[in-house]
């Protein structure tokens, strides 16, 4: 298999020969209007904060299905309706999600289950996820009339890695479950420590790094999802440190445009 880092959350996995392009955040530097400044735990600035490091139409045409572990602005924007060819394949996590992305003009919907889908060949499991601290920020969501759902997702397929594409979630019982149960030998992990002032952290943070770091030492992981939303608390040179702390030798944190290879 193959993971691109494109910019944030927006990566393209090869897998079993086929490229999934993981929740396109597709629009240019600046594009997604600052967080309201009583949530974000930083300054407010619009997003994403880079420009994307190779063009759209390059990233359209090297891709075969999109995989949508949500739907929230960083995941799946504006710039990604307009853009993206309207007769991929979509992957998604729920019926609430495919009706939005009907609405959107897409014509080929499929819905992940706890069971697993077939996609050409390749075994996709939806997991459990976490998307911030429960009773804490469900009220945060509902207040900026946002779903609060989010996935992970498992990929099999035979003579490759098992791969787990963890999705926004926070270190909890659903990734050690994943983990245990599926035993993968790659994983991508969102780890910019996205926060909500008072309500916490929603997505992995330093200290959900060294959990993870601790229950599967020898897990492949990539760090991804970094250095481009404004409620960040966690950077590249953060894991850098800490991955340097750690000696941890399995860790890698792609710069937008690297291609990893397993």
């Amino acid at each position: 298999m193959q993971f691109t880092q494109i910019r944030s959350a927006t990566a393209i996995v090869n897998y079993a020969g086929i490229r999934f392009l993981i929740d396109p955040m597709l629009g240019s530097k600046g594009s997604i209007p600052a967080l309201p400044a009583e949530i974000c735990p930083n300054p407010p600035q619009a997003m994403p904060l880079h420009d994307l490091p190779l063009p759209v139409d390059e990233i359209v045409a090297q891709v075969d299905a999109i995989l949508a572990t949500h739907l929230h602005f960083d995941h799946f924007d504006e710039a990604a309706v307009k853009l993206l060819p309207h007769d991929l394949p979509v992957i998604c996590q729920d019926a609430k999600d495919a009706l939005q992305l009907k609405a959107w003009g897409f014509s080929e919907i499929l819905v992940l289950t706890h069971t697993g889908i077939d996609f050409k060949g390749i075994k996709l499991t939806k997991v459990g996820a976490m998307h911030g601290e429960p009773c804490k920020i469900e009220a945060v969501y509902e207040s900026i009339h946002m779903r609060g759902q989010a996935c992970g997702v498992i990929f099999t397929a035979p003579n490759e890695p098992t791969f787990y594409l963890a999705g926004d979630t926070i270190y909890c019982a659903y990734v050690e479950a994943a983990l245990d149960m599926f035993k993968p030998q790659v994983m991508a992990v969102n780890a910019c420590g996205a926060s909500v002032r008072n309500h916490g952290h929603i997505i992995f943070d330093v200290a959900d790094m060294r959990k993870l770091h601790a229950y599967a030492p020898t897990v492949q992981v990539i760090a991804t999802h970094m250095d481009n939303v404004g409620h960040a608390t966690v950077w590249r040179p953060d894991l850098k440190a800490l991955k340097q702390e750690l000696n941890w030798q399995n860790l890698a944190i792609p710069a937008d445009g690297e291609t990893l290879v397993y």
